[in-house]
C-alpha cells in the first residue's frame, strides 16, 4: 500500500483509555490529560480506548480488553453510553484485545425491533433498515486465524480459539475485513498490515503458528495494525494495540501512507516487556529522534522500557493508566 493521495486532518481529538494494565486514583490532571478519579476503575492485562476525532460525531472503540468485566464495568462507572459507539476497530486477534467484544455488543442491544412491512417490500429496503442498527467492526482478516503454540520438544498445543466473528454478527456487528488502511472518520485511519522492516523482533514470537487446513504456518501476526490520526498543524497521533509488528515499523508506516512526517503523540502498547536491552535502547533512540510532544507507553510496554522513556524523555513521557482522557 502506497501513500494515500490526500488525507484530511482534524483540529482536535479526545481519546479515553477504558482498559489498561494499570490504575491510579491519585494522579493530577492537566489541560491535556484528565484522569477519572470519582470511582475506582478496574485494571487488567489488556487494552481498550475510545476515540472521538474532530467534530465528525464518530465515537470509535479501539479494542475491547482482556475479560468481559473491565471494559463493561469501567464504562458504567465513567457513565459512558455503550450505544454512542459508532464503529469498532480491532488491533489483532489476541484475547486481551477482544475479550469483552461479545458482552459489549450484547449491552448495545443492536438487534432491530420487529415492525410491520407492506407487501412487496424490496430487499434493498429491508437491508437498509437492518444496517441502521448494526455497528461495523474493522479488522484484518488474519485476526480470525486459528492459532497454535509449538513447544520446545516440537509438539503442538492448541488450538487457541479465534475471535468469534459469527457470534459478533448475530449480536449486530458487521465485520469489515481490510488488509489496507481503512478510513474510520475524516483524518482517522487504521493502518492495515504493517510491513516489518526494522530491527524489532520482541513482538514476533517464533513458536506461534496458525493452521491452514492440515498445514501449520509460522504466525507473524500479519493482522497487527494501529490507528493513525492526522492532527492539523501538529502531526500524527499513533495509537497502537500491542505493536507486534514493532512500534518503529508502525510509526514509519503511518508516516509513509499518510505522507505526514511529523509525529505529535505515540501511545498504546509497544510490546517491549520481553525485549532485549539493545532493542529497547534502539526503539527509544528512534522515538527521541522524532521529538514527539507526548509519549504514553501502556499495556505490554513493560516496566524496563517505560522507565527508560520516563528517564530519557521526561518532558514528553506520560504514564499510561486506565481512565485517562487525552485532549489533543
Amino acid at each position: 500500500m502506497g501513500r494515500i493521495n490526500t488525507i484530511s486532518s482534524v483540529t482536535k481529538v479526545t481519546l479515553t483509555v477504558l482498559v489498561d494494565n494499570k490504575a491510579d486514583m491519585i494522579v493530577d490532571s492537566s489541560d491535556t490529560v484528565q484522569y477519572f478519579t470519582e470511582k475506582p476503575l478496574l485494571a487488567e492485562h489488556g487494552f481498550s480506548a475510545l476515540i472521538q476525532p474532530g467534530v465528525s460525531g464518530e465515537s470509535i472503540l479501539w479494542d475491547a480488553g482482556g475479560s468481559d468485566m473491565a471494559l463493561i464495568e469501567n464504562m458504567r462507572r465513567m457513565k459512558l453510553d455503550f450505544n454512542t459507539i459508532t464503529k469498532i476497530a480491532l488491533s489483532h486477534g489476541h484475547w486481551d484485545h477482544y475479550a469483552a467484544m461479545t458482552a459489549l455488543l450484547d449491552q448495545m442491544q443492536l438487534a432491530p425491533k420487529p415492525k410491520d412491512w407492506t407487501e412487496g417490500v424490496s430487499e434493498a429496503e429491508l437491508n437498509a433498515w437492518l444496517e441502521k442498527s448494526q455497528v461495523p467492526i474493522i479488522a484484518h482478516p488474519a485476526a480470525f486465524r486459528e492459532r497454535w503454540l509449538k513447544k520446545d520438544d516440537g509438539t503442538l498445543k492448541g488450538p487457541s480459539v479465534p475471535p468469534p466473528q459469527n457470534r459478533w454478527k448475530s449480536a449486530g456487528a458487521v465485520i469489515i475485513h481490510s488488509e489496507n488502511p481503512y478510513e474510520l472518520a475524516p483524518g482517522c485511519w487504521t493502518t492495515g498490515h504493517i510491513p516489518r522492516q526494522s530491527f524489532e523482533e520482541s513482538g514476533r514470537p517464533k513458536n506461534r503458528f496458525y493452521r491452514e487446513g492440515a498445514d501449520f504456518m509460522p504466525d507473524d501476526l500479519d493482522e497487527d495494525q494501529a490507528v493513525v490520526i492526522n492532527l492539523r498543524e501538529k502531526g500524527l497521533i499513533v495509537l497502537s494495540g500491542c505493536a507486534h509488528s514493532g512500534i518503529v515499523n508502525t510509526i514509519e508506516y503511518a508516516r509513509q501512507f499518510t505522507g505526514v512526517e511529523r509525529v505529535h503523540a505515540i501511545l498504546g502498547g509497544f510490546h517491549l516487556a520481553r525485549a532485549s536491552e539493545d532493542e529497547i535502547e534502539m526503539t527509544i533512540a528512534y522515538i527521541k529522534g522524532l521529538q514527539p510532544t507526548y509519549i504514553i507507553p501502556s499495556h505490554c510496554t513493560g516496566f524496563r522500557a517505560s522507565s527508560q522513556f520516563a528517564r530519557q524523555v521526561p518532558d514528553a513521557f506520560i504514564e499510561g493508566v486506565v481512565g485517562a482522557t487525552y485532549h489533543f
